[in-house]
């Protein structure tokens, strides 16, 4: 399986016997119980891809049947350990860097690399200290400073609350 812009959610979740439908009945983004994986109806082609690859996990890992406790921290990292496995499914190193040479605004990045900035933001911040310097080698100087910008950025706006549709 290929990861990138070139990673499909959609044929990774049916090679595994998961079925994504469009469902008003989802209060959030996304939802997995039994191999059915449901969306909300008003996600944007970027945000449906992103929630389609951070179900997945969620399949993988048969959390509908070993992963929630119920106690709210616990289940925060696992959520988030999910959304950054599906992050560095949709972004790699090298077309980080073609974004990041292309554009300094998180919005344009994310658009280029077909992902919600959410995950954009993440995937910064999750970035390994080896795919960090990987990045500054591919990037120029006024990227890295960008790149830098980003990472702080990102950091900042995730504690804000996640919209729906």
């Amino acid at each position: 399986m290929e990861w990138g812009r070139t990673y499909d959610p959609y044929q990774h979740a049916e090679a595994l016997g998961a079925e994504v439908i469009v469902s008003p009945a989802v209060s959030g983004w996304g939802d997995y119980r039994g191999g059915l994986i449901r969306l909300n109806p008003l996600l944007n082609q970027a945000e449906a891809r992103c929630t389609v690859a951070h179900e997945i996990v969620h399949h993988e890992r048969r959390d509908d049947v070993l992963g929630y406790c119920g106690v709210r921290w616990l289940d925060t990292r696992l959520e988030r350990r999910v959304h950054a496995t599906a992050a560095r499914r949709l972004i790699v190193v090298a077309e980080l860097a073609d974004a990041v040479r292309w554009s300094d605004d998180p919005d344009e990045i994310a658009e280029g690399l077909v992902v919600d900035v959410r995950t954009l933001y993440l995937r910064v911040l999750d970035l390994p200290r080896r795919e960090f310097d990987e990045l500054h080698k591919r990037v120029g100087a006024r990227e890295r400073r960008a790149l830098d910008d980003v990472r702080r950025y990102a950091a900042r706006r995730l504690r804000q609350p996640r919209r729906a549709g």
